[in-house]
């Protein structure tokens, strides 16, 4: 079959389960990856597949179908300017993360800070805060603490990858270890993007996240939803090192971090995203 009108046919078959925008963003991935097709030269030339490329395609549509999200089918995601290798131990780099990242990084930069700034990413999943620190900051010292040892082992293979040099921390802040861990560590900055998705919003959230993405760092198995702010944030208050904490928060979560803030005597910024919505909570000591 000729390779775009297998594109097209392609997209057709996936779209019960994305948008034509999003199908036709997928199978541009897939066509580069796979055939080394780029997008902008996709017309430009007439390829006839072979019947491995046709096989190899079918496979991977197949599994887009099923709803199974591209970056783990391809095994990388894109963040920032690197590329992570992921499996279904982490969640999937976020776009709000790297928005996340640039708030920390834009901080430090605009302080004089020591050389050796500690800073710890808690709950680090793929590791892809602390790398990004590190990659920016290179005499920085980053530690990933993250109660899955999987995902640890994602973050320990990045980092040699990269060669961005991470250590990681195989604890759980909902763990007396670890907020004992916390609230002595010598860390200035404090990062984290914990599990923060209430049962409510499984309703609204696409099949491919729920199917195939790890629940232990999405969702909050607890009535209280902002549970693993309040015990970091508690930890960061007893911290006599640590100044400032940044957060990536849920956009229906602001009042009631705030409120949280409030209560432990913090000050608080909470800032938006690109879509304008309440997503970056810094907290530091008065």
């Amino acid at each position: 079959m000729e390779a775009t009108e297998y594109f097209n046919l392609a997209v057709k078959k996936i779209q019960p389960l994305y948008t034509e925008n999003e199908a036709r963003e997928l199978l541009y991935w897939l066509f580069e990856d796979i055939l080394l097709i780029k997008k902008a030269h996709l017309n430009l030339f007439t390829k006839e597949l072979s019947f491995t490329e046709e096989l190899q395609l079918n496979t991977l549509v197949d599994r887009l179908l099923a709803g199974e999200p591209i970056q783990y089918i391809l095994g990388y995601a894109y963040f920032m300017d690197f590329v992570l290798e992921v499996n279904e131990a982490v969640l999937i780099p976020r776009p709000e993360t790297e928005e996340l990242v640039q708030t920390v990084l834009s901080f430090i930069n605009a302080r004089s800070e020591p050389k050796d700034l500690k800073i710890v990413d808690i709950c680090a999943g793929s590791g892809c805060i602390a790398l990004a620190i590190k990659k920016n900051l290179p005499t920085a010292q980053l530690i990933a603490l993250d109660v899955s040892a999987h995902a640890l082992a994602i973050v320990e293979h990045n980092s040699k990858k990269l060669k961005l040099p991470v250590k990681t921390l195989e604890l759980s802040v909902l763990d007396e270890s670890g907020i004992n861990y916390l609230t002595n560590c010598e860390s200035l900055i404090w990062v984290s993007n914990p599990p923060y998705i209430t049962e409510q919003e499984k309703l609204d959230m696409h099949k491919n996240v729920l199917n195939h993405e790890p629940h232990l760092a999405l969702f909050v198995q607890h009535p209280d939803a902002l549970l693993f702010y309040r015990n970091i944030a508690q930890a960061f208050c007893k911290n006599e090192h640590a100044t400032d904490l940044f957060f990536e928060t849920s956009e229906y979560q602001g009042t009631a971090l705030l409120a949280m803030a409030a209560e432990f005597g913090l000050k608080a910024i909470l800032k938006k995203d690109m879509q304008a919505k309440d997503r970056i909570l810094h907290l530091s000591k008065k």
